[in-house]
């Protein structure tokens, strides 16, 4: 990474984020490091052969999400941020003083475009300085038998657009669309780069598209539609790429249908007829001059039409199932264990010292058995027992684990080549899936299965084992043994969690002191 330019795309897994970093990675491969996250895991993106690092997120809309976004900025050093949806520029717009503080450039917007939060305001804005826009209406001026056009007010590509008639309009009364006049096939994407006060731009006009994405294209310059660009750009702040889209309207006049402040989804159709703006983004980030910056695009681009052709990737090949245990295993609780004891006994007006209890349990105990074991009576024995059980789950103390030396190295390393499986016993399944969320190794598996911390949990266990076909199961207790044992699945155990070499070997010949050692023999 060093001496690199580390780049982080949001929402990595979409057709201009492929684009972006297919051709970072074959014209410049030496000079950048680049980060991608998304919802989805890494090999369910096409843009995982051209990425050096990938993070599983939440979805924008989460509460956790920018947190998350800016401890992956800090972790891996990040210099640029390239936000791939509207909501990420919100987030993350150019002048975000988190991200200033940390050093990062941002290819968004600046905060100050309150007129880009919807549609509607959009509209009235690019009406107010001179750019056409479609007609548009309130419910109480359409006409019934009027065909209109209508789309969702925060509406991202063409999601949610239909064409309406004005009764089916008033019937619905939606607040949450605009209502225009209908406009007339092709759609014209005008897409623009600017730098330096000078926008290049190149014209692609649909002609075929699929799912929103335009895969057939006529692809020319066009001087009149351009001029829109520039009174756009002479009355508010830019990124330095965005597009516009126009229809004609009635009248045969163009419109602006549509301001996207980001990357195009059909930008390596652009690219195929030779506009290359990722390398004018490439090379601004690598601070060279400005005849370097823009030559990708400052040229003449002739009439040309291009279909686009799907390309199937490979992005894994299974070789085998492989399921992990966590408390124990993956995760280190064994201080919770003791906290949560101590918490119970103190609550209950008893000084008893806790910090050989995960010691004792090693050899094949249990809490009941340690509360004996320290002068605890029977009955109240079974009583702080079950306090315990009621709050060892408590978020509070989740936060006391933490994951095992090289766990997430392990992982990803592994995940590559096999179907990994997490299947975990707790009671409340909602704080195991956050708390897995949390520690950043959600994203490499391909299931996460909590079930039942009960006297069956082996049984329930074993179920899962064989539903997903698991060839090979890593535990550290008695009962992951038996469930494997059960699911006739090999098992292997890690001496360093909540039992020791001396009574695992008791159960089994594969007792390992280290993961690695494990995974060394996978």
């Amino acid at each position: 990474m060093c001496n690199k330019v580390n780049l982080l795309l949001l929402s990595c897994g979409t057709n201009a984020c492929f684009h972006i970093a297919k051709i970072l990675k074959f014209k410049f491969s030496g000079d950048f490091y680049v980060v991608g996250c998304d919802i989805n895991k890494r090999w369910l993106i096409p843009t995982s052969d051209y990425i050096d690092a990938f993070y599983q997120c939440p979805i924008s809309s989460d509460e956790n999400y920018y947190s998350f976004i800016i401890d992956i900025c800090k972790k891996e050093k990040i210099d640029w941020i390239l936000p791939s949806f509207d909501n990420d520029q919100f987030l993350f717009p150019c002048d975000n003083q988190d991200l200033l503080h940390l050093g990062i450039k941002s290819f968004s917007i600046s905060s100050a475009l309150d007129f880009y939060r919807d549609k509607e305001l959009t509209n009235n804005y690019l009406e107010s300085i001179g750019i056409p826009v479609p007609k548009h209406f309130s419910t109480d001026e359409v006409i019934d038998e009027t065909d209109y056009f209508i789309k969702p007010i925060h509406g991202v590509g063409s999601i949610g657009i239909c064409r309406k008639k004005g009764k089916e309009i008033k019937k619905s009364d939606n607040p949450n669309v605009v209502i225009q006049e209908l406009c007339f096939e092709p759609e014209y994407t005008l897409e623009c780069f600017l730098y330096d006060n000078r926008i290049y731009s190149v014209v692609r006009e649909r002609i075929a598209s699929k799912s929103g994405v335009c895969t057939k294209t006529r692809i020319f310059q066009d001087k009149c539609l351009e001029s829109y660009a520039y009174k756009l750009a002479s009355k508010t702040s830019l990124p330095h790429i965005f597009n516009m889209q126009f229809m004609k309207n009635s009248l045969g006049e163009y419109v602006c249908t549509d301001l996207n402040l980001r990357t195009a989804g059909g930008m390596s159709l652009s690219y195929t007829a030779g506009w290359d703006e990722v390398s004018c983004l490439a090379n601004l980030m690598l601070g060279k001059d400005e005849k370097k910056i823009v030559e990708g695009v400052d040229k003449t681009i002739s009439e040309q039409y291009i279909v686009r052709h799907y390309e199937d990737i490979v992005t894994k090949r299974v070789k085998n199932h492989i399921a992990f245990d966590l408390d124990g295993t993956l995760l280190d609780s064994r201080r919770r264990h003791e906290i949560v004891m101590l918490d119970v006994l103190a609550k209950n007006g008893l000084e008893i010292d806790t910090s050989g209890l995960v010691e004792f349990k090693s050899n094949g105990k249990n809490n009941l058995d340690w509360l004996l074991a320290v002068g605890v009576e029977a009955e109240m024995a079974k009583k702080y027992n079950s306090e315990w059980i009621n709050l060892i789950e408590n978020p509070n103390y989740l936060k006391i684990d933490s994951l095992f030396p090289n766990v997430i190295d392990i992982l990803e390393r592994l995940s590559e080549e096999n179907d990994l499986f997490l299947i975990t016993a707790r009671n409340n399944k909602e704080y195991a899936i956050q708390q897995i969320k949390n520690l950043g190794i959600y994203q490499f598996f391909t299931d996460v299965i909590v079930v039942n911390a009960c006297s069956e949990t082996s049984v329930l266990k074993s179920v899962e084992l064989k539903k997903n076909k698991i060839t090979h199961f890593i535990g550290d207790t008695e009962s992951d043994y038996k469930a494997a044992m059960i699911a006739n699945c090999r098992f292997s155990a890690v001496s360093y969690g909540f039992r020791n070499e001396v009574f695992l070997k008791k159960i089994t010949n594969e007792v390992y002191h280290n993961l690695q050692n494990i995974i060394d023999y996978v």
